[in-house]
């Protein structure tokens, strides 16, 4: 506040707004300070008007550096260290309560807006302006892919409002017959039964699904378009955007091509292993306990999935533990994978 220089050839600045207003009060207290007792008068000597003087006194007075006496054309000034310290304790306070604040008007100022687009980007890179925006890119990427439909999920406000949609209308996420599809689940999802429905859906129409620990946030690739879905980061999506901007799509198609090679294939059906023979010999539940294994699912997410207990599952792990020859669930999910029984 108190910055700038001292005042020469002042102007009825009292109408100025934002810094310029400030620099008027800094200017003022400099002039009112070294006369010890400001006056009106004195002040007038130091060429302020009267109604400079009656604006800048009532600012300073309400900011606690000037004090009013009995006089009310007199002004007594508050020991500049204690003015300055209070007053930089109560600007600290407002600028918490500015930082608070911040996101909720965020929140309100974007769905004031409604569907339209909150910045100016270039024509080939969208910003999306909500978790109902992002869910219609990535249903408009599904319906329209026409060679590649490659879907990273990592458990998103949008993935799972999606998901959830698909549960009701089981032909929502279709592709066409001809589309390469991938589907990269992480792990977190396995306990989301819209998320199993739609994995098996893939499964059931053959296309490749696998599961990945850690996928970073969700994606989605299709023929020349990426979309970048963070809203399991914000509430809104903040940030999240489709690009057609052939950088940005290879970037996006490299990241998800690494995700889908670091994933784990969520399994050979029982009914595959056993036309070729291949079939291990366990009962299906073990089968199933080991596929979920490979996939990195706790015990609690396998009981739920089998209908079991939890003590059940640990007690069938222990026992593919020893079968297997493996000292730890990583290394019985591994050798599983090996012998090919998931």
């Amino acid at each position: 506040m108190i910055t700038g220089p001292e005042p020469s050839n002042i102007q009825a600045t009292r109408q100025t707004f934002g810094l310029s207003y400030e620099d008027f009060v800094g200017r003022f207290y400099r002039a009112a300070v070294p006369l010890g007792v400001p006056t009106r008068e004195g002040l007038r000597e130091s060429g302020y008007s009267d109604e400079d003087i009656t604006v800048a006194t009532s600012e300073l007075v309400a900011r606690g550096f000037l004090t009013t006496g009995d006089d009310p054309d007199s002004w007594a000034v508050v020991p500049p260290r204690a003015a300055f310290s209070a007053y930089a304790a109560e600007m600290e306070h407002r600028m918490n309560l500015t930082r608070a604040t911040m996101g909720p008007m965020e929140l309100m100022w974007r769905r004031s807006l409604g569907r339209r687009r909150v910045t100016e980007m270039p024509t080939d890179i969208d910003l999306l302006v909500d978790v109902d925006d992002i869910v219609q890119r990535v249903l408009t990427l599904h319906q329209s892919a026409t060679t590649r439909l490659w879907w990273a999920v990592d458990g998103s406000a949008a993935a799972r409002s999606l998901l959830h949609r698909a549960m009701d209308e089981p032909g929502l996420l279709e592709v066409g017959a001809h589309v390469e599809r991938r589907l990269m689940m992480d792990t977190s999802l396995l306990q989301d039964e819209a998320a199993l429905a739609h994995l098996h859906r893939c499964r059931g129409a053959g296309h490749e699904v696998r599961m990945g620990n850690g996928i970073p946030f969700s994606m989605v690739v299709g023929d020349d378009t990426a979309l970048v879905d963070l809203s399991a980061f914000d509430e809104l999506g903040q940030g999240s955007f489709v690009a057609r901007l052939a950088p940005a799509v290879s970037a996006v198609s490299r990241l998800a091509e690494e995700i889908f090679t670091l994933s784990t294939p969520y399994g050979e059906t029982v009914e595959a292993l056993a036309a070729d023979g291949s079939a291990p010999p366990l009962d299906e539940r073990d089968r199933r306990i080991l596929a979920l294994l490979t996939v990195g699912a706790s015990d609690q997410v396998a009981a739920r999935q089998l209908g079991v207990s939890v003590r059940t599952v640990e007690r069938r792990v222990r026992y593919l533990m020893e079968h297997l020859g493996a000292a730890t669930r990583f290394q019985a999910g591994v050798q599983a994978v090996r012998r090919g029984w998931v």
